[in-house]
């Protein structure tokens, strides 16, 4: 009896076993088969119908007739992103050397600073240590993202002069893309000015190889200026240039010495950008002060083309006459001058005293705004009046004018003018009368006397004479109105949920429908110039795990380059590819995929707690 049971027993063992063994390779076969339907669909669905596949437990051998090495290479790559690239077994055959179609070989690389990213197809005889020895040579502090494919195949004739010049170009562009393929390279940079924009792209033409096309897109962004103003007074010692537009740096410098030569000892900057009426400008401007110097006093006014010169009343006749006949003459002939002497003021035959009827407007440190002097009607005062209570919100208007029916025409033009001139103030003076318009205070802007010029240009005409003393007081200048870090993070969190940014598969370059999301992300970190982000490439699961770090690093790199592009300060903005460690759906399903493949920019403090947790 006990050794029937222990018979019956090792022959439940052994079914046992022989059961799970069978039901093992079932399961393999299984898992198999299902794994060659999946590559079979992809490879069909690829147009790669010459290919055949085959399982062999965890090894996949890959077998048929290539018709060129192109398309053998892109369907071991595009199968590289479904099951991990060590699994395969190239076993493919090509068609004779005479029927291969060379691949299309290309890198491009993107530098951002301290980081270059390299990404492309090259000839494995191309020398890839040789490439990334180059790259860094160009500073010990740069950092490579490394993305470069090699096929082996001949190097294509001028591919290594291309391969060269385009990465020699990277050591002198800091945020730079270089496009390298064939006998074409492209280079996009963005400078800091003009010079150096000049500067570089006469470099780069210097050096670049015979037989090699080269297409420069060099930016370096200027605001446009409308009008262009140039505002200078020389009144005994005391020589202003209260104004001063400028479309290059050249032109500044010629302008600026001007006003030295005229015994102006502290000449300001001018303001650089687009806009310039006519290539002459400075020529006109230089032209022009010295004019006004020859005079003695005076003051001169550039509204675009327009150019108003008004002389000393004390100047001659003779002198008058001499000086703006030369300078009429030498202008360029798009710049149209109005020169005026004005007459004497005359003394009132009874008390011996010169009469000048004015209007008055004063606001003072504590807030008040006072309106004292002479309107021509009662419409005119409610008028005045009522503009002055809109210009000067939530502070008290006292007006105390008189009527005077025997003002000069356009008085209350000019008294508007000088009212919106003194909105500009924090506080101080305006003085309207018929031959000028002082303006005198204090202001927290550093720009003001400029404003005030263009407004009075604006309101009473570039031949009206204006005397501005705008002081410059620090305690009163505005404090700038910046966001919260998370604030701005959950507006650009909005943003991104709302459109996403997209890539193409396998691509790290952002296409047209990026850049609008880009746009709008650009403009709230502009709020925030303090905060510290970091912008988060993530990938699916598709593909080797250090393909997908690599390309969620590029393409990570790729906005940040977008942002740099648009003049956001990046100093404080990273960019970190975290591959598909990170998945926020399912990966098994297209659509798991897709939501997992996205672009995050978080808060370089959340982040941490995030990570440390």
């Amino acid at each position: 009896m006990h050794r029937t049971a222990l018979l019956f027993g090792l022959i439940c063992f052994i079914l046992a076993a022989a059961g799970s063994y069978f039901g093992a390779i079932h399961a393999v076969d299984r898992f198999e088969r299902a794994t060659e339907e999946k590559l079979e669909k992809t490879m069909f669905l690829t147009g790669n119908e010459w290919s055949n596949i085959r399982a062999n437990g965890l090894r996949l051998h890959l077998t048929g007739l290539a018709p060129n090495e192109s398309a053998r290479f892109e369907l071991i790559k595009s199968l590289g992103k479904l099951v991990e690239a060590s699994r395969l077994r190239d076993e493919i055959t090509l068609l004779e050397e005479e029927n291969l179609i060379p691949p299309k070989f290309s890198l491009e690389a993107l530098r951002n600073d301290d980081r270059i990213s390299l990404i492309g197809l090259i000839p494995k005889n191309s020398g890839r240590k040789n490439i990334l020895s180059t790259v860094n040579n160009i500073s010990s502090e740069i950092k490579i993202t490394d993305m470069l494919e090699e096929v082996d195949y001949p190097i294509p004739e001028n591919w290594k002069k291309s391969l060269n010049f385009g990465l020699e170009s990277l050591s002198s562009l800091n945020r730079s893309k270089v496009s390298i393929s064939g006998e074409n390279v492209v280079i996009s940079a963005i400078t800091d000015s003009q010079d150096e924009r000049s500067r570089f792209e006469r470099m780069l033409l210097k050096n670049q190889p015979t037989g090699i096309k080269l297409t420069l897109n060099i930016s370096a962004p200027r605001p446009v200026i409308s009008p262009f103003t140039i505002r200078f007074s020389k009144e005994e010692d005391n020589i202003r240039l209260d104004n001063c537009s400028a479309d290059t740096k050249n032109t500044e410098a010629k302008i600026l010495k001007a006003a030295k030569l005229a015994g102006m000892l502290k000449p300001r900057n001018c303001k650089i950008g687009l806009g310039v009426p006519t290539p002459d400008w400075a020529d006109a401007v230089r032209m022009s002060i010295e004019a006004v110097v020859e005079l003695g006093n005076g003051s001169l006014t550039f509204t675009d083309s327009d150019i108003s010169l008004i002389a000393s009343p004390d100047t001659s006749q003779k002198i008058f006459d001499n000086v703006i006949g030369k300078l009429e003459n030498d202008l360029p002939g798009l710049f149209s001058l109005s020169a005026i002497l004005p007459e004497k003021k005359a003394l009132d035959g009874e008390t011996g005293e010169v009469f000048i009827p004015d209007f008055t407007a004063t606001i003072s440190p504590e807030g008040s705004v006072q309106l004292r002097g002479r309107l021509p009607s009662n419409i005119s005062r409610d008028a005045v009046e009522a503009y002055a209570k809109s210009l000067f919100v939530g502070k008290t208007v006292y007006v105390q004018t008189r009527l005077d029916s025997n003002l000069p025409d356009g008085w209350p033009m000019r008294v508007l003018g000088g009212l919106e001139a003194l909105g500009q103030l924090n506080y101080g003076v305006v003085i309207v009368e018929p031959d000028e318009i002082k303006i005198s205070g204090v202001s927290g802007s550093k720009e003001t006397a400029g404003k005030i010029s263009r407004i009075l240009s604006v309101r009473v005409g570039s031949k009206g004479i204006y005397k501005i003393s705008a002081k410059y007081n620090e305690k009163f200048a505005p404090k700038p109105k910046i966001k919260s870090a998370r604030l701005c993070e959950s507006e650009i969190n909005t943003i991104i949920s709302n459109t996403k940014i997209r890539f193409e598969p396998g691509k790290v370059v952002l296409n047209d429908d990026n850049f609008t999301v880009i746009k709008l992300i650009a403009d709230v970190l502009r709020t925030c110039p303090e905060a510290k982000f970091e912008i988060q490439g993530h990938t699916d699961s598709s593909g080797s795990e250090e393909l997908n770090q690599n390309l969620s690093q590029s393409r990570a790199e790729a906005v940040l380059f977008e942002l740099l592009n648009r003049r956001v300060l990046t100093s404080g903005i990273s960019a970190k590819g975290y591959g598909s460690i990170s998945p926020i759906a399912d990966n098994k399903t297209e659509e798991g995929r897709e939501i997992n493949r996205r672009i995050e920019i978080k808060l370089v403090e959340e982040t941490t707690k995030t990570n440390s947790n």
